[in-house]
């Protein structure tokens, strides 16, 4: 079983191209706009578009990578990711970039419920908290760390634009979807890795499920929110200091990268911690719950990183790691509901949740400019997009304490109608 560290490098190699496709824009979005002419509007819009194509796909890739196996589906949608990828390069206008967008999304779709069962098949119990943190902790902040700070890096230094820059990337990206079909496999010898029925009624019905897909979806929702808009919240913060234009997208990368380093580090710790907080008594799910709260509380402290990107960075650093709990309830899905259907109960679950976070990215763009109160001031209209994050983390961890309680008492009445 030692192969299964194998399994976990190539899936974090996957996740990377996965996590990279959703924000490949985002350290460019200054130079994007510049060339097609794009307000945040615009710009939420193209975030929005993938990730409603991202969401549908959830379910359709999460039912193969069961029914066939996870090796061919993740080899798949990273080739299809590297091709579509290409495409964004070409763009010519606007309408261009939102079919290439939603292409993109529907290719990065397949990875992650797949490499959740896999994942499953080949890790222990004890492990699964850990391996699933680690895996979305290191791929999620290659995957956008590349986005925010290398293909601008490209962009500037290197190649002759943005577009060239993600052209590059594409390149690599088809190389390591080659790599995953040669050394990716989808369970360990001697297991299956397939099963005839993915998903059923019984396990749509279950409260645990609702509660799930309430926790995951604020995790979500903070996702979509905060990452994308950061880079562009601290250039702008920039520029309004004096900056260049070129100077500001380079330092809004560096601040960035203290999300990622929050990430990178609380992530996989926070995932070793649950494993051992299990044999207490102590629930996966509180866990998200919790860090969902405190990602509310953090984005209402947003608005401060305008005194001070010291603050911001500190802020950014604290919420890269309270905002993606999301593996630890992947976790509790595989826990609760088995191995082999692990990639199709993602694929439904993360269907609920990719929706509210796409919807919460549109409304967004739009809020911050209907709320922002200094027409002219670009900072101002953040404080609608920073809105929407704490109002969505708000609503599903309380939702989520509701339905946790309301499964709990079920199954107490259960179990005192059979006695």
């Amino acid at each position: 079983m030692t192969y299964r560290w194998i399994i976990l490098i190539f899936g974090m190699l996957a996740y990377t191209t996965s996590y990279f496709a959703r924000t490949n824009y985002t350290g460019i979005a200054k130079f994007v706009s510049a060339d097609l002419g794009l307000d945040k509007a615009s710009l939420g819009v193209m975030g929005s578009v993938f990730l409603y194509a991202y969401a549908l796909a959830q379910m359709p890739w999460g039912f193969a990578s069961d029914r066939w196996g996870s090796r061919k589906a993740i080899g798949l949608g990273v080739f299809l990711t590297a091709i579509t990828l290409w495409g964004f390069a070409t763009s010519g206008s606007f309408n261009n970039l939102l079919f290439w967008r939603a292409s993109n999304g529907i290719a990065a779709a397949a990875v992650y419920v797949a490499m959740a069962g896999a994942l499953s098949r080949w890790f222990a119990p004890k492990e699964r908290g850990f391996c699933q943190s680690i895996f979305a902790a290191v791929g999620a902040t290659v995957g956008e760390g590349t986005a925010n700070l290398i293909v601008p890096y490209l962009a500037i230094n290197v190649a002759s634009g943005w577009r060239q820059s993600t052209e590059i990337l594409a390149g690599i990206i088809g190389g390591i979807g080659v790599a995953c079909v040669l050394f990716l496999r989808s369970a360990p010898p001697g297991q299956h890795a397939t099963v005839r029925k993915p998903l059923d009624w019984a396990i749509v019905r279950d409260l645990h499920l609702w509660c799930f897909i309430l926790v995951y979806s604020g995790s979500i929702i903070a996702i979509r929110i905060l990452p994308l808009w950061l880079p562009i919240y601290a250039a702008d913060i920039y520029i309004n200091q004096g900056m260049p234009l070129e100077r500001a997208v380079l330092a809004a990368g560096v601040l960035s990268t203290l999300y990622l380093a929050g990430r990178l580090a609380g992530v996989p710790l926070a995932g070793f911690i649950s494993d051992r907080l299990m044999s207490r008594g102590i629930s996966r799910t509180s866990l998200a719950i919790a860090f969902l709260f405190f990602t509310a509380i953090l984005f209402r402290l947003m608005p401060a990183g305008i005194r001070s990107t010291t603050i911001l960075g500190g802020i950014a650093f604290l919420m890269g790691i309270s905002i993606n709990m999301y593996p630890l309830v992947t976790t509790a899905v595989s826990e609760t509901f088995g191995p082999a259907k692990t990639s199709s109960v993602m694929g439904f679950l993360n269907t609920f949740a990719q929706l509210s976070g796409a919807t919460a990215l549109l409304v967004s763009g739009y809020l911050g400019i209907a709320l922002n109160s200094a027409p002219g001031n670009a900072l101002e209209e953040y404080r609608g997009i920073w809105l929407v994050g704490m109002v969505g983390c708000l609503l599903t961890g309380t939702s989520g304490v509701v339905m946790s309680f309301l499964s709990r008492g079920l199954r107490g009445l259960r179990r005192f109608e059979s006695a």
